[in-house]
């Protein structure tokens, strides 16, 4: 408990002197705010380059439309920030040797590895809390018509905390197998993107994570018994992969 508290407090004092929190709210909330803004501003654009006779060949936009084109735009643009910005958790202090100091003063793995995980899991899902509430408040202003309430997009919001902290898992285990972030936030974001092409496969998308987003983008049946697999298996693997970075933490040799 001592090396977690310590550990914990460590983790929020670098997330502000590496600038991490700055980073992760551009790739969330700032994201948040420009989609509906561009989403309002492109048809006007398009109107006055396109012939009259093919402006009504546009589509219509309201509430819906908007809120689930940020919902899919910040899975593709928020992974990005996800992966480039967390990638070196344990990597860099593996490289650079920062483990030795603290484990003669005895911190436990178990401790550092869950620190890092509830710390950044806590940032993240603020985050993407604010987020959607920011869209959702600035959506309504912007566009009329559609189904939307708060209430949807607070069940949006769970969904998509689920399934990054599900990413976080596995990116941890991933910092810890190289000693170069790089690689581990490469292979996160191109797991995370591969994953989401099983979407189309009925049979089996409710079994995988993704599935989490395609129902957080279904906002008027994102709630539903096809996602009570989902979240079990969401659990399984966070505590799997925790479990794994923790062994594999133990076999390293630090000095």
């Amino acid at each position: 408990m001592q090396t977690f508290r310590h550990y914990f407090k460590k983790e929020a004092l670098e997330a502000l002197r590496t600038n991490k929190y700055i980073i992760l709210f551009v790739g969330t909330i700032f994201w948040a705010l420009m989609d509906p803004l561009l989403l309002k501003l492109l048809p006007i654009l398009l109107r006055s380059s396109l012939p009259i006779d093919m402006t009504s060949l546009l589509p219509g936009l309201n509430r819906d439309t908007a809120f689930a084109n940020f919902a899919g735009d910040l899975f593709e643009i928020g992974t990005l920030f996800f992966g480039f910005t967390l990638m070196g958790l344990l990597a860099n202090e593996i490289r650079f040797k920062k483990l030795i100091f603290p484990r003669v003063r005895g911190a436990r793995f178990g401790g550092i590895v869950l620190a890092k995980y509830i710390h950044y899991s806590l940032v993240l899902i603020i985050f993407i809390f604010i987020a959607f509430l920011t869209n959702y408040f600035y959506t309504v202003q912007l566009f009329e018509g559609g189904m939307l309430s708060i209430n949807m997009v607070l069940r949006a919001a769970v969904l998509y905390s689920v399934y990054y902290c599900v990413l976080l898992a596995i990116l941890l285990f991933l910092s810890s197998l190289f000693k170069r972030g790089l690689f581990a936030g490469i292979t996160i974001i191109v797991f995370a993107y591969t994953m989401s092409i099983f979407n189309q496969f009925q049979g089996i998308r409710q079994y995988l994570p993704n599935y989490l987003l395609l129902k957080a983008q279904d906002i008027l049946g994102g709630f539903d018994a096809t996602l009570i697999p989902t979240i079990l298996i969401s659990a399984v693997i966070i505590v799997i992969f925790i479990a794994l970075t923790i062994s594999r933490m133990r076999m390293i040799d630090i000095a």
